[in-house]
């Protein structure tokens, strides 16, 4: 019976232990990005994602928009570490465009504040 005792309160001993557990989601990832217009009908849209570790997955989703509408979207964009997208889409002289972008950097997602700005 001591026996028993013995091997059960090791065994609640054991259980109730807690164990530091590393968070392999952390991430320190610096993003930026831009939107910019050139020429008569041209809006770039570029994107920087410095993932803090080289084996560290990227995956990117770029959407320019006019109001509702979606000019144009690139989606799964993908890397390891790092990160530098940049392409460009048609666009009208004196109107506004918003681009959005969600990027997650090895499962962190992150979703930055939208870009606005009026072609002028």
């Amino acid at each position: 019976m001591r026996k028993i005792l013995a091997l059960l309160s090791v065994l609640v001993i054991v259980l109730t232990v807690s164990f530091p557990v590393k968070a392999e989601n952390q991430s320190n990832a610096i993003i930026t990005a831009n939107l910019t217009f050139n020429g008569i009908s041209t809006a770039t849209c570029s994107l920087d994602v410095n993932a803090g570790n080289a084996s560290y997955p990227i995956v990117a989703t770029v959407t320019l928009k006019h109001g509702s509408t979606i000019v144009k979207q690139w989606l799964n964009l993908t890397a390891n570490g790092y990160m530098s997208f940049s392409d460009t889409a048609n666009v009208v002289y004196g109107e506004t465009y918003t681009m959005q972008i969600t990027v997650a950097v090895n499962g962190v997602v992150y979703n930055l504040a939208d870009i606005t700005k009026t072609f002028n």
